[in-house]
């Protein structure tokens, strides 16, 4: 988490990537519309690289390290010199390289794969070969560093002769998603940013369908925005992935009727199998094979999902962001309570019901997004359930995967106050942001180990918890702490 950057010392931000960073098509590209929202939100930052946009209209932090055409290893494809380097240098592990050696950023965004999957590389490669080496490089240069890779964003209809290779889209995608979760794991700060999800196909691109619009550039910047919320530290705001793309869940696909108690959190799901999303049969990017029954023909028409998550005691929690693929039809639900269904008919959901229609391609692919209100606290072990229905009996694929973004406020710690009664003293603090909190005593600030619990049964008064303490036991000290 980044947590030591201020006024004095600004976030360092490199914006990495081809034409959809450089300014080919559209001067600023996202970075355009990621500075205001860094500005708005109190981020003290500059965007730091070799390059530099047109600034204008509020737009003032213009360097970066874009390159139109680049793609991720070589060779490059440009059939032209970019920022003075030949066509066949147009590749990230050769520039980045050179700019590293007189610039050390905090955050890298990087945004690529068009390039690299447009001009017919094997997405499987570039997933899990390519861009691993740029991460190399980056944390060879940067082990404190921060990274944020995106999603490819669709090559459906690309000129250039991309759509081409529209559907390994998807596939790159899966493996690059796969790739990030092992590296964290290892304990690298990478990180992964969905551009494919967030930037339409019928709204978000230019004519040539390959460089996101202003409406395209403007849903990139909020998607790094999330992301780069998601993995800071700061005074008062909670922002955290509250489940991981790609994580474990339990599943039960024994094509029986649960009814409405397997979305509680007490509900005993110790006998479901489990595995890592996207879950699903009949796709190449599913993770986790579930059974859909003996008989073809006949699938299962629900298949129901769990996992548990841990919300700390001092926050709290205000929106929930969930990101769902599904295909076809979902319903998801929060410790119990239906918070949102996708592609199935209102009313009282059923085991038979099935989704209302098949998803495309680019719906198939999706992780869609859904912002919840929190309506009642989420302190400690929640449960998210989701259960999916296909289109169809016979269909030939269903797919599962969800991430869950939660966004909030850090209550200031709680402070204790010392009033007297009539016969002893009273030691109060505030109920609302107390949670957890023990009251400790010591005889001396100097001996470490002196502290111990104090004892009594806790008053309440006012939004105040209190406890009784004896004023004739000399000198004491009196501190909150979580055992």
């Amino acid at each position: 988490m980044f947590t030591n950057f201020s006024a004095a010392r600004p976030l360092k931000i490199m914006a990495v990537g081809d034409s959809i960073t450089d300014d080919c098509s559209i001067n600023g590209a996202w970075r355009l519309y990621l500075q205001p929202l860094l500005e708005q939100a109190g981020y003290p930052f500059t965007f730091v690289g070799r390059w530099a946009s047109t600034p204008g209209g509020g737009f003032t932090k213009t360097q970066h390290e874009g390159m139109c055409g680049a793609v991720i290893a070589a060779p490059g494809m440009m059939p032209n010199a970019v920022h003075g380097y030949s066509g066949a240098n147009v590749y990230l592990l050769e520039t980045v390289a050179d700019a590293l050696t007189n610039l050390a950023p905090d955050l890298v965004l990087v945004v690529m794969g068009a390039n690299d999957i447009g001009h017919g590389r094997d997405p499987a490669w570039v997933a899990n070969h390519d861009m691993p080496a740029l991460l190399d490089l980056l944390f060879s240069k940067l082990p404190q560093a921060n990274v944020i890779i995106d999603k490819a964003t669709t090559l459906r209809d690309a000129t250039a002769g991309y759509s081409a290779y529209a559907t390994n889209v998807p596939f790159y995608n899966a493996d690059l998603q796969l790739m990030v979760k092992a590296r964290r794991a290892q304990g690298q700060n990478v990180f992964l940013a969905d551009m494919y999800a967030v930037v339409d196909y019928g709204t978000g691109f230019l004519t040539d369908h390959l460089h996101p619009n202003p409406i395209g550039l403007s849903c990139m910047a909020g998607e790094f925005f999330s992301r780069i919320q998601a993995i800071t530290l700061r005074t008062h705001v909670f922002a955290a992935t509250l489940i991981g793309g790609g994580a474990d869940w339990k599943y039960s696909d024994a094509g029986q009727d649960l009814g409405t108690n397997w979305t509680g959190l007490a509900y005993d799901d110790s006998g479901w199998s489990h595995g890592p999303g996207p879950l699903g049969y009949g796709d190449p990017t599913v993770m986790t094979a579930v059974s859909y029954g003996t008989n073809a023909a006949n699938k299962h028409p629900t298949t129901y999902f769990r996992r548990q998550f841990v919300v700390p005691d001092n926050v709290g929690v205000t929106n929930l962001s969930f990101h769902l693929l599904r295909r076809d039809g979902a319903v998801v639900w929060l410790n119990g309570a239906e918070v949102f269904r996708s592609d199935l008919p209102a009313g009282a959901i059923s085991y038979t019901n099935l989704a209302q229609k098949f998803m495309g391609l680019e719906a198939a692919y999706s992780y869609y997004q859904s912002n919840v209100v929190v309506a009642a606290p989420l302190t400690g072990t929640n449960v998210v359930a989701v259960e999916i229905h296909p289109a169809g009996v016979n269909v030939p694929r269903i797919e599962f995967d969800l991430e869950l973004l939660g966004t909030g406020y850090l209550p200031p710690p709680p402070s204790l106050s010392l009033s007297a009664t009539a016969t002893n003293l009273l030691v109060s603090w505030p109920a609302s942001n107390s949670v957890g909190f023990t009251l400790y005593s010591a005889p001396s600030l100097l001996d470490p180990a002196g502290w111990s619990m104090v004892s009594g049964a806790v008053l309440t008064n006012g939004g105040l918890w209190g406890l009784p303490v004896s004023g004739g036991d000399g000198q004491r000290f009196f501190r909150l702490q979580r055992p």
